[in-house]
């Protein structure tokens, strides 16, 4: 009943707390509202006061050169310079030079009635005189109606704006124009402005703007409470109050930036203020009702605590396990019955003594020794399913397997040991070894047994690769030596013959070429390594090898697609070796098609190019490859071909030359013909160090 009532009064508790909270927040929230929109309200007004004083300072500062116009027509100098063959031109110009001095306009001149230019301020800038016409010019054509000039001129490629004036000239009649012309950057420095200010013109093109940084994103507006609506922008610097207005006589659109960042402080520290004064309200609310409930809960501990005892009491006199309750000293306080039968001893003999006499003297194992020595201090760490040694109370002793820890909910009570007599189990693991001991010698013996199986394969594949070996080698030297006998018995009769003789044994010479060669792949495919690897081009190895066979491509009439490579795309290895390597792969794919009709079609392309290595393809339009006997193409001796037509050993040789230089081939699938992919390095300038290699 105490803990249904203790249970409903946490839940009613956290229920009012819960609402205490969200009225708390609710408040610091309108407070924060209501201080944020005040502040708000008042930027309004501050920036309607920079808009206001930015439009003055700005009207005021061109009223200062709106007369300057009107001042160059009342000049007699002027007047004389615009009578017919005037030469007054250099006294004008020194007439506006000071004039423009004097007021600090960026340039003053005088257009005569057809827009060109006959006096200018700047005069001694020789780049800076207007030479051209200024007859299309809106500001001339305003003028020579009549009218005061007014024109605002942008100019895109340097990012500046110009503002020109202009007033009619009339001596006797109208004769010409005086232009006054100010930059929008002398205008801004005359601005006394210390915050973000942007004027543009009427269709929106920038006329100048006192922040580099005007933000250009549009927030979506903002609406107080009293309905005022307020536009934002963002920028670097966060959201910012926009206020603009538009000039009716000028087409200008003046905008000024408010930082919104005060009153967004303000609104925090307020509404933080009200947030931190509810919630040191709720703590001391808290804390009154926490210290009147201590002192109950603390009876109702030292009630919880009898009754846990007695239910420890209960657990570990009824446990099928052997429970062991010792204090923070390591001295038993109960132990249950089945603890007493695992020992052999009885309650009276064991209790208040140290739990040490149950554990034999020198069968303790370490860490049960290192976690007897700190119960009752900081270093306890729990102990579980620890083999240890035990002793019965007749001194016999037996494997047991013992776990400590402390009590969860009373830590002061002690400690409780767990044993369990794990014999039974003991003696089923030794029989497991023993089986797995005997299962292990029979595993040893039949792997011993196998291993000579495999032996005995490997030596008959020796044997039978030696016999194809030798089965083609003198298949392959009988020709040429039967020939070479017939060749000497008609040198014999041939001596008085001197040209029948040499044409004789050059045909001996052949046939000992032949029978170097068929030596020489024996001795390739015996020696593997390069004897120094050196940068090869590979353009240069294709292009002499493919002269080897332009008599084959004849006879085939093979239709070549090759495109070189780049010239200085070099490879690791040796010249005769990639020979090698292309030869075979190119008198394989001719003697491949050779045995189908046309047309024939050889492919040499380079696929790829790495950072440390290139793919190269040959690729043949001929019969292909069978996929069962393509895991044998690379082994010594083995040939698809008839007897006599070949060893077996070029695309061993291959494999065996590109695994030296540490590439590699493969065949790719394809759908007609056959295409192998080598792999090979690029030479760097990192092999120059290990060019010597022993072969």
């Amino acid at each position: 009943m105490a803990r249904e009532t203790s249970g409903r009064s946490s839940y009613s508790i956290g229920g009012l707390a819960f609402l205490y909270i969200l009225l708390v927040a609710g408040l610091a929230w309108f407070a924060g509202s209501w201080s944020r929109d005040w502040a708000l309200a008042r930027l309004q007004v501050q920036g309607s006061d920079r808009l206001l004083t930015s439009i003055s300072q700005m009207r005021l500062a061109l009223d200062q050169y709106s007369y300057l116009p009107f001042l160059l027509t009342q000049n007699t100098d002027v007047h004389r310079l615009l009578q017919p063959e005037s030469t007054h031109q250099a006294t004008v110009n020194r007439v506006l030079e000071q004039i423009n001095l004097v007021a600090g306009s960026s340039a003053l001149f005088v257009l005569d009635a057809e827009g060109k230019p006959l006096a200018f301020s700047n005069w001694r800038e020789e780049q800076a005189f207007p030479l051209e016409s200024q007859r299309d010019q809106g500001y001339f054509r305003q003028a020579i109606a009549g009218e005061q000039g007014f024109e605002l001129q942008f100019y895109a490629p340097q990012g500046y704006a110009r503002l020109y004036m202009s007033a009619p000239v009339y001596t006797d009649r109208l004769a010409g124009v005086a232009v006054m012309r100010l930059d929008m950057s002398q205008l801004r420095e005359q601005l006394a402005i210390e915050y973000p200010l942007v004027i543009r013109a009427a269709d929106g093109q920038l006329i100048f703007k006192s922040d580099t940084h005007w933000p250009q994103t549009r927030e979506a507006p903002l609406e107080l409470n009293n309905g005022t609506v307020l536009e934002r922008v963002r920028g670097d610097a966060g959201v910012s109050l926009q206020q603009s207005v538009q000039l009716d006589d000028l087409g200008w659109s003046v905008s000024v930036l408010t930082d919104i960042r005060p009153a967004q402080y303000r609104a925090r520290v307020v509404g933080g203020s009200v947030l931190g004064g509810g919630v040191a309200l709720g703590l001391l609310l808290l804390y009154l009702r926490e210290s009147r409930q201590k002192r109950r809960l603390q009876l109702e501990r030292m009630q919880e605590r009898a009754r846990s005892e007695q239910q420890q009491r209960d657990i570990i006199n009824t446990a099928q396990v052997g429970l062991i309750h010792v204090d923070p000293c390591g001295q038993v306080q109960l132990i249950n019955p089945m603890a007493m039968q695992i020992f052999g001893v009885s309650v009276e003999h064991i209790r208040n003594q140290s739990i040490l006499r149950l554990l034999g003297e020198g069968f303790t194992a370490l860490p049960l020794k290192q976690a007897l020595g700190a119960l009752g201090t900081d270093r306890f760490r729990p102990l579980t399913g620890l083999e240890a040694v035990g002793q019965r109370g007749d001194g016999s002793a037996f494997p047991m397997m013992v776990s400590i820890r402390q009590m969860t909910h009373h830590p002061e009570l002690g400690y409780l040991v767990t044993v369990i007599d794990i014999s039974r189990r003991k003696r089923l693991e030794q029989a497991l070894r023993e089986a797995n001991e005997s299962l292990e010698q029979k595993v040893v013996a039949r792997t011993r047994a196998l291993e000579e199986a495999q032996a005995e394969l490997v030596q008959a594949g020796k044997l039978a690769a030696l016999g194809r070996m030798s089965a083609s080698v003198v298949h392959e030297l009988n020709q040429p030596m039967t020939a070479m006998r017939t060749y000497l018995a008609i040198a014999e009769r041939l001596l008085a013959q001197p040209e029948a003789l040499n044409k004789n044994l050059k045909q001996q010479e052949q046939m000992l070429d032949r029978m170097a060669l068929i030596t020489g792949q024996l001795k390739i495919f015996a020696y593997r390594k390069p004897e120094r690897i050196e940068p090869v081009s590979l353009q240069q190895v294709t292009t002499q090898v493919l002269q080897m066979f332009r008599g084959r491509f004849e006879e085939l009439a093979l239709q070549l697609h090759y495109t070189p490579p780049p010239v200085d795309l070099l490879v690791a290895g040796d010249n005769a070796r990639y020979e090698q390597v292309l030869i075979n792969l190119i008198k394989n794919a001719c003697d491949a098609m050779s045995s189908l009709p046309g047309p024939h079609h050889l492919w040499l392309e380079l696929v790829n190019t790495g950072e440390r290595s290139i793919i190269f393809d040959v690729r043949d339009n001929g019969p292909g490859i069978d996929a069962d006997i393509r895991e044998q193409l690379f082994e010594p001796f083995f040939t698809t071909k008839e007897v006599g037509q070949g060893l077996g050993l070029g695309l061993a040789i291959v494999s065996s030359i590109l695994r030296d230089l540490g590439g590699d081939i493969r065949i790719l699938d394809t759908s007609e013909g056959a295409c192998f992919r080598i792999k090979v390095p690029l030479y760097a300038a990192a092999d120059q160090g290990n060019s010597e290699v022993k072969a």
